[in-house]
């Protein structure tokens, strides 16, 4: 093929992971010519694991180098090409200078640790992303955001970070391609052995970080009627729970009466089983670079109560979002979801399984590898032809 996309990464990610995820599903539709006119022509990245001082030399220099050398290689046997990095965490692999039939592009998910911002929120700011700099860090970022500047173009998985991107970085373009999912991989089963969980289970998927707001929840859900937490069964699961996160949430939970189950990092068919048998998705984070969480949950067509903030806000119905810091408003949703489950379940007697809500399936199609490949066949056709992006509205 003539138009090739040259894909970088630093360390291989698993797909259990967001990004690994992410970067899976691009190479996919590269792979697959699901991006009309485009097709992989290399994929470049490294194991994980070694020394600390192993992990510096590859990620600043050895593996930087190879990617180079790679490109060079690809790029001397003619035709357009485009290198693109996955993730932002990994923009320094962007070259200072790369032949003329070439042009860069990242994609963006959020600028978390690159510029993060104060969120207001009622009981104080918070940061988008509270972790240690140390010198190191501080370097290797500052390599970070150069490596976005030499981009020919930022490619943002929502409308909100293509929009901070442009604040960020002024002079480099953006584009928008929303990160797409296997809608067939998460689709509701009709088989009738999905046994619902006991009581109205409510499912929340998240670690402990400030932005998850787990003390939020807590908050909502001991301010429930008593009727209503009395019958409530919160089961929580992800990777990235600390034994103070998990002290915290289960003293409060204790102390509002609402039964709990803990769950870590579960595989792929045990969360699409909480999915089908859980009766919402409750997911108060106050910043997200794309929101996994809601957008499975919406594909599996289990309701979903999401915090109105961007990104992951936007990506739900308008009836599916809550004010971020309206504990009455929580409060409000979650007593409906009750109501709803009483109703069919006659009061918990008769576990009768929550039937898949059609209106989600039909908007979460726009989430759908379809539509991602679309939008990305036009960012990539844009940037050889006109030499960038779209501005964002």
């Amino acid at each position: 093929m003539d138009r090739g996309v040259f894909v970088v990464r630093g360390g291989a990610l698993g797909r259990d992971t967001g990004l690994g995820a992410a970067h899976a599903g691009v190479v996919r539709l590269l792979a697959s010519n699901e991006v009309e006119g485009w097709g992989l022509s290399a994929e470049v990245d490294h194991p994980l694991g070694g020394s600390g001082p192993t992990r510096l030399l590859r990620r600043w220099w050895f593996h930087p180098r190879r990617v180079r050398q790679r490109l060079k290689q690809r790029a001397r046997e003619g035709g357009q090409l485009v290198l693109l990095v996955t993730d932002q965490e990994q923009a320094h692999l962007v070259p200072r200078r790369v032949p003329r039939n070439v042009k860069k592009a990242v994609i963006v998910h959020d600028l978390f640790i690159l510029a993060p911002r104060l969120i207001p929120l009622a009981d104080g700011p918070m940061k988008e992303w509270t972790g240690r700099r140390g010198l190191i860090r501080r370097l290797d970022i500052r390599r970070l955001r150069r490596g976005l500047k030499r981009a020919d173009v930022l490619i943002c998985v929502s409308e909100a970070t293509a929009e901070r991107c442009q604040e960020v970085f002024r002079k480099v373009p953006v584009a928008h391609v929303p990160t797409g999912i296997s809608l067939q991989r998460y689709a509701p089963t009709q088989n009738a052995d999905v046994v619902p969980e006991s009581g109205c289970a409510v499912l929340v998927v998240g670690n402990d970080h400030a932005r998850k707001r787990m003390n939020f929840l807590a908050k909502v859900l001991a301010a429930c009627p008593e009727d209503v937490r009395n019958d409530l069964h919160l089961i929580r699961v992800g990777g990235g729970q600390t034994d103070a996160g998990r002290r915290a949430l289960t003293g409060a939970m204790d102390a509002a009466g609402v039964r709990m189950t803990l769950m870590g990092r579960v595989d792929d068919d045990e969360l699409q089983r909480l999915r089908l048998s859980c009766e919402a998705l409750l997911f108060p984070s106050a910043a997200e670079g794309y929101g996994y969480p809601p957008v499975e949950a919406m594909a599996a067509g289990l309701p979903v109560l999401v915090a109105d903030m961007p990104n992951h806000g936007s990506m739900v119905p308008v009836e599916s979002r809550l004010p971020v810091d309206e504990v009455g408003a929580w409060v409000d949703a979650i007593s409906d979801v009750h109501a709803t489950w009483s109703q069919r379940t006659e009061g918990g007697v008769n576990a009768v399984p929550r039937p898949a809500d059609d209106a989600l399936l039909a908007h979460v199609q726009r989430f759908s590898f379809d539509a991602q490949s679309t939008a990305l066949g036009l960012a990539l056709d844009a940037l050889v032809h006109e030499g960038g992006g779209r501005a964002v509205d």
